[in-house]
């Protein structure tokens, strides 16, 4: 028997907004910019999940995939202009999508705030070097034992 997963629409947008908005972050992260690699992968990340992710995300996933280019698009395009003020707007609208996790339940928040992870790593990622890939845990290692008094 195959277990069918039915939210709200409300839920559904709630939380499509959620994963919107995280890929947004991770974009503009560390430099302020959405390039177009981040926005690519961002799209290709919420596509893919929508057959790739658990069953009980997928109706989530498959809705949003009818208009996440477009989300992404007019979301960005609401982005105050000074680098400062992103994060904290972003934040902001996070919460504000998030804030209907408490109707969903705790397993369904932790679950789905991993899922959110995920997603804000591979777009995070999306411009990443083979040099930033392989000097970064290097440089981490290194900085960390420094911290620690080791050499």
């Amino acid at each position: 028997m195959e277990d069918v997963y039915e939210y709200s629409d409300e839920v559904i947008a709630k939380l499509g907004d959620a994963i919107v908005w995280t890929t947004i972050l991770a974009a503009i992260h560390q430099d302020g910019v959405i390039n177009e690699e981040e926005r690519a992968v961002a799209i290709k990340q919420t596509h893919v999940r929508t057959f790739s992710s658990a069953e009980y995300l997928q109706p989530i996933y498959e809705k949003l995939d009818l208009h996440f280019e477009r989300d992404f698009d007019t979301y960005t395009a609401l982005l105050p202009e000074e680098y400062e003020k992103k994060e904290g707007f972003i934040q902001k609208k996070l919460e504000e999508s998030m804030d209907i996790l408490k109707e969903v339940g705790p397993v369904f928040t932790t679950e789905f705030s991993k899922n959110l992870e995920s997603i804000y790593d591979k777009v995070f990622n999306a411009n990443s070097t083979v040099f930033q890939s392989f000097a970064f845990p290097l440089l981490s290692a290194h900085l960390d034992r420094h911290k620690k008094g080791l050499k």
